[in-house]
């Protein structure tokens, strides 16, 4: 059972660290969905929670509304350690409530999810001077979501809302990540989702030191045929896998004519319409 709690704070928002967004504003601490691989991890150690990461999550609260004035045309982003329509947003309403000062703000938002939650708010994404929807998926296969990810929506629901985002008329993209080297099938996502989307963008799996054996034990389990490659490039830190993927990835998204971004490695990333 997550353990859930509130923790009050000064400010919701937090000067970017990722290029290319000034500002980021993770509504929670914690993260429900559990994912196998989650970076954010490391947040756990800033929390004071003794449950594993997934098992708690805090809402934050604060009083200091947004300002406009500072955040007027930035790019702001929700969110980069935690789901900002995790479930029990349902309840708490949390993003909905920011939401609405951003979109008095007249700010650049970009929201990274794994849930279909998300269309709740498809009233205020039109609103928004500017608004991009983005859906991660490592896998085509909801097996794969129900093993690593078993608190995201599933792959089907996810698909839904970003038709149903797209049919709004609202800026979508897919976000292939992480990915996963011998089982994401990244063609077979492009091809399920590309009527739905402006744009994608391609992530390697990050491995930090603390939850490696937890995921290769997770692939030993369930994808035992991937483990050799997963060996030779986290353990032997063989990177040919990625400058291999990195052109394959930017020939096919030009042959299909589509816009797409690859982030791992020092590769430059390929835009096309």
């Amino acid at each position: 059972m997550i353990r859930l709690d509130t923790t009050p704070v000064k400010t919701l928002l937090s000067k970017s660290k990722i290029a290319g967004f000034d500002y980021v504003i993770n509504p929670y601490v914690g993260c429900p969905h559990k994912c196998i691989y989650c970076y954010a991890e490391y947040m756990r150690k800033f929390s004071g929670h003794s449950e594993e990461w997934g098992e708690f999550l805090d809402v934050k609260q604060c009083e200091t509304p947004l300002k406009p004035a500072k955040l007027f045309r930035t790019n702001v982003m929700l969110s980069s350690v935690t789901d900002p329509y995790n479930a029990y947003e349902k309840d708490y309403e949390l993003t909905r409530k920011l939401l609405k000062q951003l979109v008095y703000c007249q700010a650049k938002v970009h929201i990274l999810t794994k849930s279909a939650l998300a269309v709740r708010d498809i009233d205020l994404f039109k609103q928004m001077y500017q608004c991009e929807v983005a859906f991660s998926f490592s896998s085509a296969d909801d097996s794969f979501r129900q093993a690593a990810e078993p608190r995201a929506s599933s792959v089907q629901d996810k698909i839904n809302a970003l038709k149903m985002l797209h049919e709004a008329g609202i800026s979508t993209a897919v976000m292939v990540a992480p990915l996963f080297p011998g089982i994401t099938d990244w063609k077979k996502i492009i091809n399920l989702t590309k009527p739905y989307t402006n744009r994608y963008g391609f992530d390697s799996l990050n491995m930090r030191p603390a939850f490696q054996s937890k995921v290769l034990d997770f692939v030993e389990g369930h994808y035992p045929d991937a483990l050799p490659l997963m060996g030779d490039i986290y353990i032997k830190q063989d990177t040919s896998y990625w400058t291999k993927l990195a052109k394959e990835i930017t020939q096919y998204c030009h042959e299909q004519n589509l816009r797409a971004d690859i982030y791992f490695g020092s590769f430059a990333s390929y835009s096309g319409e």
